[in-house]
C-alpha cells in the first residue's frame, strides 16, 4: 500500500480533470444509439440514415475515449514510479564540474571561481523556474529515478520528463556531455522496462545562455549534428540568462 507521505512522482502528475466529462459523454451517446435502435425497430425507417450517422459518431467518440482512458490509466499506474532526493555529494560534484569547465574556457582565475559558482546556481535555479511556468507544474528539483540524478522531472499524466540544465558561455556543448546525459537517459529508460511502467519518457534539455544572436545560430545548427539516435524523445530550449534575469530578478 502507498502510504500518503510516500514520495512517487503520481503525487505530483496533474489530474485528469475531463474523466467524468468523457464517462457522461460516452453514457449519453449509448442512450441515444439506444433511442435511435427503438425508433427504428418500431417501423420509423426514414430515420435509418440518422441511426448509421449516430452510430458512426458513436463508434468514434468511443474510439477516442478508450485512447483517453487508456492514457488515464497509465498515469495511475505509475503510482510506485518513486524518486529519491539527489544527495548533496552528488550534486556538489556536479555543479563543482560545471564550474571549473567554465572557468577553463573563460580563463578566469581562482578567485572568481565563487562569483561564477554563484553565477551558475542562479542560471539554473531561474531556468527551472521559467519551465515550470510555462508547463504550469511544479517541478521536482535535483532527484533521482532509478538511482540516476537530474536536475529536475516534470510529470503529466503518463509522460515523465526528465530535465537537465547547462550553461554556456560559448556557442558549443561537448559531445562528451551529450553522450553522458544520454546515457543516463538510457539507464532511466531501462529501469522504467524492468519496472514494467507504461510511462512514455522525453528529455528536457534547457541551455542557458550568454550569447549574441549569430552566436545563438550557431549552437541551434550545431545542435542539429550533434544529437544522432536517441533511447528517448528529446526536447531542447535555449534560454537567454539576461532575459530570465529580467523576468525574476530585476525590477
Amino acid at each position: 500500500m502507498i502510504k500518503q507521505n510516500e514520495r512517487t512522482l503520481a503525487n505530483f502528475a496533474r489530474p485528469a480533470s475531463n474523466f467524468w466529462v468523457l464517462a457522461a459523454g460516452t453514457i449519453a451517446l449509448i442512450c441515444l444509439a439506444i433511442g435511435l435502435v427503438s425508433t427504428l425497430s418500431m417501423g420509423s425507417f426514414g430515420l435509418s440514415g440518422l441511426f448509421m450517422l449516430s452510430i458512426l459518431g458513436l463508434a468514434f467518440f468511443l474510439w477516442t475515449n478508450i485512447n483517453q482512458w487508456k492514457r488515464i490509466t497509465v498515469g495511475e499506474g505509475n503510482q510506485h514510479l518513486a524518486w529519491e532526493i539527489d544527495l548533496p555529494e552528488s550534486q556538489r560534484q556536479k555543479l563543482n564540474h560545471e564550474v571549473i569547465a567554465l572557468a577553463k574556457i573563460l580563463d578566469i582565475s581562482q578567485e572568481q571561481l565563487s562569483d561564477l559558482m554563484s553565477a551558475y546556481i542562479v542560471a539554473e535555479d531561474l531556468a527551472l523556474r521559467q519551465i515550470q511556468q510555462e508547463a504550469r507544474m511544479p517541478v521536482l528539483r535535483h532527484v533521482q529515478i532509478g538511482s540516476v540524478p537530474f536536475d529536475g522531472v516534470l510529470v503529466k499524466q503518463d509522460v515523465v520528463t526528465c530535465i537537465e540544465v547547462t550553461f554556456l558561455v560559448t556557442p558549443n556543448i561537448s559531445q562528451e556531455k551529450i553522450n553522458l546525459i544520454m546515457s543516463k537517459m538510457a539507464s532511466t529508460k531501462k529501469a522504467f522496462s524492468q519496472l514494467k511502467i507504461g510511462a512514455k519518457m522525453r528529455l528536457l534539455l534547457v541551455l542557458v545562455t550568454q550569447l549574441d544572436q549569430q552566436a545563438e545560430a550557431q549552437l541551434r545548427s550545431s545542435l542539429v549534428k550533434k544529437f544522432g539516435e536517441t533511447p528517448v524523445d528529446v526536447d531542447i530550449r535555449l534560454l537567454d540568462f539576461e532575459s530570465l534575469q529580467k523576468i525574476y530578478a530585476m525590477n
